[in-house]
């Protein structure tokens, strides 16, 4: 019960179900997912070890976006994302070139209103897959236990990217076309600089909402 209500919790926050700040109060939890409050309390501590949830007073909600919580992320992704594509540049593996090569031939960004779930689905696998082209398994494992807030927040950006979606599947094409190149620089290049525009993007789209919840 405790994994079933985790996984439930989990996926409601990094799909921004559970908007950030949302108060958790384990009686209205356990009645919506119909399981006791021991299991809820288990599931909300287990979340707030991975920072998808805080405890103030002794009462949890879900963990807030702030600036520096956006730049500690992008930082972490700068450092994580780049050696995947360092170690897929030493052979240029053609089963794993032409995978990557490939990955958003078939991508429509959305549009307005959406849907960007299947999307952003899309750009986590491939995130994620170039971390994996390490073969380092604890650079892999840390970036696992990140990826929840990684994910989240692409989720969180989504309504930001309103208008902007063909320039962010362009920004991917960009990795892709250089993998397909053998061009490790303009991979690399074209990697770091999707990861900027989306901290930008994120950074904007942050101070909008507080500039609005201010006034």
């Amino acid at each position: 019960m405790s994994d079933s209500a985790y996984e439930a919790l989990e996926g409601a926050i990094v799909r921004c179900e559970l908007p950030p700040g949302t108060p958790l109060v384990d009686r209205q939890l356990s009645e919506a997912l119909g399981v006791s409050r021991t299991p809820i309390r288990d599931a909300m501590q287990a979340l707030e070890t991975v920072g998808l949830v805080v405890r103030t007073r002794g009462r949890y909600s879900v963990a807030g976006f702030e600036l520096d919580d956006v730049r500690e992320l992008f930082q972490m992704r700068r450092l994580l994302e780049p050696p995947g594509l360092e170690a897929l540049a030493r052979t240029w593996d053609p089963d794993t070139v032409q995978e990557l090569a490939t990955f958003f031939d078939e991508a429509d960004p959305p549009g307005p209103p959406g849907p960007y779930e299947q999307y952003l689905a899309r750009d986590h696998a491939f995130h994620k897959r170039i971390v994996e082209l390490t073969g380092n398994s604890r650079l892999v494992h840390f970036y696992a236990i990140a990826e929840k807030q990684i994910n989240r927040i692409r989720h969180f950006l989504a309504p930001g990217y309103a208008g902007r979606m063909r320039e962010v599947v362009n920004e991917h094409q960009d990795v892709c076309d250089a993998i397909a190149r053998h061009d490790l620089d303009g991979a690399r290049d074209a990697l770091l600089g999707h990861l900027e525009s989306g901290e930008a993007t994120m950074h904007k789209f942050l101070e909008e909402q507080q500039k609005d919840a201010g006034g």
